[in-house]
């Protein structure tokens, strides 16, 4: 008995001992740099540092500077100074600049340096993840061509292409060019024995649910099936959003409930669908019975279901009841996003009760987002209607902070307001304001 109740003895979780972080040592170039505000002025230091002092995490910080300021003489100058000096890089960080040319508008700087990526002292470059990088910038800039040509010179260039970068021009050829494209540039991938996902599948069954045929949609997803892949949520999800779009709500529901039976457990995405639908045609009381269900069915919603509901109560001219949703969402403890902000300000301000979009602005600021600038002209002129003068200058202020510009209907209203009940406003001043506003 004592034998066999010591095996049983110490079954207590141990206590763990985590090693200690190494302690960073500070690097004092870097820190100057990073006290340095204008980037331009910090890469003149550095270019002024002996090059024995260079390093990876000094430079990298500055890149990410001068790419966000778009000041590109600059950075092909650091580039250059990396290469000349041979200086170790990450590939992430040229990644990441690649992406950052893509999402610029600058697909030829992104191509030309992902090209050039060897010439860099970064022995994994250029790698799969790069070539990812630099087929999304060619993509994203409508640039399909390019992409395809550089998808053919992977060999060459001892790159294995995967699903990934497939996936990418697929998503690209379905928006620019249509499903006869993507199909035959899937037909490659698969000759070329690369395994479609089911990322791969929901590119063209999303886009075919969009442009009405939702028979090949269906058939593409038994053939997944048949390829051994398990359609996800999101698969329904836009089978359900094609039946949505041709007024076959019954049947998407049906559709939502089907899947579970099928090995797929219903997700918040399939009821935004059916919610966003019924918001779409008015059905605000159907929206609102989706979110209860889900409720019952131990769905937590979260910050895309209730801005669906908040979106189309005011944009239906019921800004109040959106506010209330928006207090209960806070209370199940769900934060709003800068979006259902900026939706309960327009609504607020649509349905002329500034002082409500007013509350909403001084929580929205509290939580750290921003209106956006046609939002503070809006309220700024409502305000300023209902001689709330010090309340829009409070607005003003916060507008200067955030180096935006009031335009001519807002200065006029804030100077209207501000000048005696029977008082015209003169074009002159208006135009002087305006100009020095300029």
């Amino acid at each position: 008995m004592l034998r066999r109740a010591s095996r049983f003895k110490d079954k207590r979780p141990r206590p763990r001992f985590r090693t200690p972080s190494p302690v960073r040592v500070p690097i004092p170039l870097l820190e100057e740099l990073k006290s340095t505000a204008d980037p331009a002025t910090a890469l003149s230091l550095l270019q002024d540092t002996d090059p024995d002092l260079l390093s990876y995490p000094v430079c990298s910080s500055l890149i990410y500077r001068l790419a966000k300021a778009r000041l590109l003489p600059e950075l092909d100058s650091l580039l250059a100074l990396l290469r000349a000096h041979r200086i170790p890089c990450k590939e992430a960080v040229l990644n990441s600049l690649i992406r950052r040319f893509g999402r610029d508008g600058l697909p030829d700087r992104a191509l030309a340096l992902f090209l050039d990526l060897p010439s860099f002292d970064c022995p994994s470059a250029p790698s799969r993840q790069s070539l990812n990088s630099a087929l999304a910038a060619l993509v994203d800039n409508r640039r399909l061509d390019q992409a395809r040509a550089l998808l053919g010179r992977c060999a060459g260039l001892g790159i294995r292409p995967n699903a990934v970068s497939y996936n990418i021009l697929l998503q690209g050829s379905c928006e620019n060019e249509g499903f006869g494209s993507a199909r035959h540039l899937f037909d490659k991938m698969l000759a070329k024995r690369i395994r479609p996902t089911v990322v791969t599948y929901n590119v063209l069954i999303g886009h075919l649910s969009k442009n009405g045929d939702l028979a090949t949609g269906a058939r593409l997803k038994e053939e997944m099936v048949k390829r051994g892949l398990q359609p996800n949520a999101i698969t329904y999800a836009l089978l359900m959003e094609g039946l949505c779009l041709e007024g076959k709500y019954d049947e998407a529901k049906k559709l939502m409930f089907d899947m579970e039976y099928q090995g797929c457990k219903t997700s918040l995405v399939n009821y935004g669908v059916l919610m966003s639908d019924r918001g779409r045609r008015g059905d605000l009381e159907g929206a609102r019975e989706l979110l209860l269900e889900m409720k019952r069915r131990k769905l937590k919603p979260d910050v895309v279901i209730y801005g669906i509901l908040i979106n189309y109560l005011c944009l239906s001219g019921r800004p109040g009841e959106a506010y209330k949703v928006l207090v209960e969402m806070q209370i199940k403890g769900c934060e709003p996003n800068a979006a259902i902000y900026r939706m309960m300000v327009d609504g607020f301000c649509r349905a002329g009760e500034f002082e409500m979009a007013l509350r909403v602005v001084s929580a929205m600021l509290a939580s750290n987002h921003c209106p956006r600038e046609e939002s503070f002209w809006c309220l700024i002129a409502g305000l300023c209607k209902d001689r709330k003068l010090e309340e829009a200058c409070c607005l003003l202020e916060e507008m200067v902070k955030r180096n935006m510009r009031l335009g001519v209907e807002g200065w006029k209203a804030l100077v209207e307001a501000a000048l005696p009940v029977n008082c015209i406003l003169d074009d002159q001043l208006l135009s002087e304001l305006t100009f020095m506003n300029a």
